[in-house]
């Protein structure tokens, strides 16, 4: 029976960008174990999104090279999120829009499951467009 685990963002990070070799090492330890499905892994929408601006703001990756490692990662069989469609349809909307990961998470909801969305943020109206 494979182990389950819940992915913490600073396993992600180091694997996309390989910046402390050691942690980087095991996280490739770590997603090949996803793959043979030695584990299970979960991918909270919530460590997405910290990874997401930590790679962003912090290692100032663009976001359509952001999205397009991801939606990558979510490729792997034994890798789960919360909603994998809308998480993809996230991603798009994401590296698309000039809006923040937790927008386009509305935003995917809304156009996949029928949502109405209802928000204060005028950024969240770039993707109903």
């Amino acid at each position: 029976m494979a182990s389950k685990v819940l992915l913490d963002a600073n396993v992600l990070i180091r694997f996309l960008t390989r910046d402390h070799e050691e942690h980087y090492l095991k996280s490739i330890e770590i997603f090949r174990d996803i793959e043979s499905g030695k584990i299970e892994a979960m991918l909270m929408d919530f460590i997405l999104a910290e990874v997401i601006y930590v790679l962003k703001r912090i290692y100032k990756l663009e976001k359509k090279d952001i999205s397009s490692a991801l939606k990558k990662l979510l490729l792997y069989k034994h890798l789960y999120t919360e909603n994998k469609l809308v998480t993809f349809e996230a991603l798009e909307i994401y590296a698309d829009k000039n809006i923040d990961f937790a927008d386009a998470l509305l935003c995917a909801k809304k156009k996949l499951e029928g949502f109405e969305i209802v928000s204060f943020d005028k950024d969240i109206g770039r993707c109903l467009k």
